[in-house]
This record gives structure tokens, sequence and C-alpha cells, in this order.
């Protein structure tokens, strides 16, 4: 979807140019000038640490698994700077962060619309160089998710149909698992069966369920025509997320081979999370079931690990 630049706070006294260039050339304003950007930066990716960057890395710390505590901070940079990436294509691309988000940095008016497109199609490459550092592999990875960030916001595929946006949802995750459990890795080069299927699985859970994150946002993506399972069906869709949940829960307690009393455990808390959806139907209670669902998506990463530690032979 294109937008206009006016669509935001073109301006405001508290845009990155004019802040840069109201600073003077001193040691505290280069300080200030910095922290200011890196500010920026992090409030594009504010938002999304609960619902990417920890389930994420839980799951690359497991389906790798992880091995040595030195590979950490990079799985964690490069998952970071890939969110980024997508971020500054998704704020840049939707009318909606000014009604669901005010606070991030284009509605804010913290950098201009200009600017953020400029950062979004920089930080593409920059995260290619980045990932063949690593190996060709998570390279592969890295372009993958470039394909899917554009298709999902550039090309419209997160407002032209349900299914092209939650499939898309799918691959994209996809693609941040692969590269950051690449990452994960000490050989960067290759995942055995297990971590591929785990791919596939969290893969799978995130284009069947992820629609749970759109309750929260009805009255923006009205706004804005997107078409999204709680716009299309309504009050129903709430009752799908729980039959999902619970689905999935049994499903994945099963292929893991995990014991009753945990399998037992993992339900109850899908079963949780998802009658939250059906039980409470407010936006405030909507953010916060929301905040369940991702602990139920956290722990469903977690049990690859499970699998690996006591299944495995």
């Amino acid at each position: 979807m294109k937008l206009h630049p006016t669509l935001y706070h073109a301006n405001t006294s508290w845009q990155a140019s004019e802040f840069t260039a109201s600073v003077p050339l001193t040691f505290s304003g280069v300080v200030d000038a910095a922290l200011y950007h890196l500010t920026t930066l992090w409030l594009f990716t504010k938002s999304d640490f609960m619902t990417t960057m920890i389930p994420i890395s839980i799951f690359a710390i497991v389906a790798a698994p992880l091995t040595s505590i030195h590979n950490l901070p990079h799985l964690v940079f490069w998952l970071w700077v890939h969110l980024l990436g997508f971020n500054t294509s998704n704020q840049t691309a939707s009318l909606e962060d000014e009604t669901n988000k005010p606070d991030r940095p284009l509605p804010s008016g913290r950098i201009t619309l200009s600017s953020a497109i400029i950062l979004r199609w920089t930080l593409m490459p920059i995260c290619w160089a980045l990932s063949l550092a690593y190996s060709k592999e998570a390279m592969f990875s890295s372009m993958a998710l470039s394909l899917f960030t554009t298709l999902y916001n550039e090309c419209r595929g997160s407002g032209a149909h349900f299914v092209t946006r939650y499939a898309l949802n799918g691959l994209g995750f996809a693609a941040f698992e692969a590269g950051t459990t690449f990452v994960a890795k000490d050989d960067k080069s290759c995942l055995d069966n297990a971590g591929w299927l785990a791919i596939f699985l969290s893969a799978s859970i995130f284009a069947t369920t992820i629609f749970a994150q759109d309750f929260r946002d009805v009255v923006g993506d009205k706004l804005i025509n997107r078409d999204t399972i709680p716009l299309r069906f309504g009050n129903p869709s709430r009752t799908f997320l729980l039959a999902g949940v619970v689905a999935w829960s049994i499903g994945l307690s099963c292929i893991w081979e995990i014991d009753r009393y945990s399998a037992v455990a993992f339900t109850m808390l899908g079963s949780y999370a998802g009658a939250r959806f059906v039980r409470y139907t407010t936006i405030e209670e909507d953010r916060k079931s929301y905040f369940y669902y991702n602990i139920w998506v956290s722990v469903a990463h977690i049990l690859p690990g499970y699998w690996r530690l006591f299944c495995a032979t």
C-alpha cells in the first residue's frame, strides 16, 4: 500500500533530521544524537520482543541446538537486525500505526516517511552481508525473508486476502527461524532432520493461529480494509482459535513425545490462552490474551529441546 508522507507527522519538531541539525557538534551532542537514533531503531522493534525476539530465540537455542554460549549474542543480534528490516518495511507500508500504535517512530514523528523508506531498503543488503559472514545458508534464509517481507508489505500480501496473509506469516517466520538457527549452531551450514521438522511445525503453527494478534488490531485493520480472520468471520473466529491451539497442543505433545503430565500441562496452557479470546472480547482483554498466546508459543518452541534431551537416541 503506497502512502503519502503527509499521512504521518512530517512537520513535527522532533524529526530525526531536525534533531541532528539542532545539536551542537560536541561530544555530548554526538552522544545525544546517537542515543536518539538508536532509540528510534529500538522503537521500530519494541512491540515485537515478546512476539518475535523471545519465541524465536528460544526456538533457535533448542532447535540448533545451542552448544556454545558464545553463539547466543550472535543469534540475538542477527534476529534483531532482521526484525528491524521487516518492521521498517511493515511500518512504512501501513496506515494502521496511527490508530493502533501511535508511539512508533513514524506516527510519533521521530523519523520522516522518506527517511524510513531509505532505512528499510538500506537494511536489506546489510542483512544479507551480515548473514553471509556466518554462512551462505544463513544468507539464503535472509534473502528468503527479504522476499517474503516484500510480498507481505510492499506487494500488499498482508491485506489482499486472509489466506495469503497468514501463509506469508508462516513462511516469514520459517525464514526467521531458519536463519537464527543456522547462526546458533557451531556448524552454520546445516541443520539436522529434527531442526527442519521444528521449523516446519513452527511455521505451520504461525500460519494457522497467528490471527490471534489481529483481534487487538481490528480498529486499524478495518480502517485500511485489511482482510483478517477476525474481521471476516467475527466472533466465531475466536472459537476457531481456541480449537486450533488445543489441537496443536495435543499434536505437538505427540510429535515431540513429551511425557503425559507435561502434555496435560501444555494442553491446559493452550486451552487457557485460547479460552481467554472466547471469554473476554474487548480490545484491552485481547491484548492480554495475546500475551498468554505468546507464552504458549514460547513453550511450544521448547518442545524440540525436550525431545533432544529425553527422546533422541
